[in-house]
């Protein structure tokens, strides 16, 4: 009796040892299986379907002895798909979905442990901001152009591209301190990384700004205005032809005949133009000296000033406000 017991005791162990090995070779093969359809997807270029087979790979083989090494090539895999498709997303233009999708590359890359992954995901993210933000400004969309600016900012405070486009976002917003504080800023981080493109990027910018609202305010007859505008001018550009005209402009205007002389003189200098850039700033210097009734000096200027535009005025003073044939004697 008791031999029989023992027979069918061991018997049965027997059988649900097999059951088992049975199972776990079942298990095994389901994972081996989702494992094998998340290969075919990802060389169909399926990403997002490959993710989720992935994950479900690793739900199903945390159960299972024996799966360590396809466990370690999912794991692996995983951030590395979530990059694809966030290249895919801006390779086709889509800013938004790219950013989401590169943060998600970032998430995963920290759960699965991916740092190069995630390094990668990181240094794009603050460049995609940049791209959407430029998107927006050149649509006219000024304040979500300013919060995309700010948001590659916030991942990459040293950014000067991202500061510099901010510049541009206060300077269509007539905010000029504004502006010159971020073209400042992007000047001085890239004279630091030695990005001299960058830097005369700024340094012009802010240039021209600076001389468009000086002529504007020479215009509207706030002479002092425009002087301290065109002044501040010469600050980003030492060799700056218009702000040197506008400034003897300006001078003309206040009466101020040696400083419009000494203004033109240095703009003439530095113009690097033909005929009819040069025009304009003789005619200036003549208005000077015909003040000064240094007329050799003023026919001089404006004969040089008939040219193009000026034509027509610098003829004017010669053959009716000037002695020219006598001056020339």
């Amino acid at each position: 009796m008791k031999i029989r017991k023992i027979s069918f005791l061991a018997g049965f162990l027997m059988f649900a040892a097999v059951i088992t090995q049975v199972a776990e070779a079942q298990d095994r093969t389901a994972v081996v299986n989702a494992f094998n359809e998340g290969v075919e997807m990802v060389q169909a270029g399926e990403n997002i379907a490959a993710i989720e087979k992935f994950e479900e790979t690793l739900n199903l083989a945390e159960s299972v002895d024996g799966t360590d090494d396809i466990q370690d090539r999912v794991r692996s895999q995983i951030p590395q798909l979530h990059w694809r498709h966030a290249v895919e997303l801006y390779r086709a233009s889509n800013l938004d979905g790219a950013i989401e999708a590169f943060q998600e590359t970032i998430t995963a890359a920290e759960h699965y442990g991916d740092e190069n992954t995630k390094a990668r995901a990181a240094g794009n993210l603050p460049r995609l901001y940049l791209s959407k933000g430029n998107s927006l400004y050149r649509n006219g969309d000024h304040a979500a152009a300013l919060e995309a600016y700010n948001g590659a900012l916030e991942l990459n405070p040293n950014y000067p591209r991202a500061i510099y486009q901010k510049g541009l976002v206060y300077r269509q917003q007539d905010n000029l301190e504004g502006a010159l504080e971020q073209f400042d800023l992007a000047i001085n981080m890239s004279l630091n990384a030695n990005d001299m493109e960058m830097v005369e990027r700024a340094s012009g910018a802010a240039e021209d700004y600076l001389v468009y609202l000086g002529a504007n305010s020479t215009q509207d007859e706030n002479y002092s205005r425009a002087l301290e505008l065109l002044e501040r001018a010469i600050s980003y550009d030492e060799s700056s032809a218009e702000a040197y005209y506008r400034l003897a402009e300006a001078h003309n205007h206040l009466g101020n005949w040696n400083e419009a002389i000494a203004n033109g003189t240095q703009a003439l200098e530095y113009e690097d133009g033909g005929r009819a850039d040069q025009a304009k700033i003789w005619f200036e210097m003549g208005m000077a000296y015909k003040n000064q009734e240094n007329e050799p000096q003023a026919c001089e200027s404006f004969q040089n000033a008939a040219f193009g535009s000026f034509q027509s005025p610098a003829e004017h003073e010669l053959e009716h406000e000037l002695n020219c044939a006598q001056a020339s004697r």
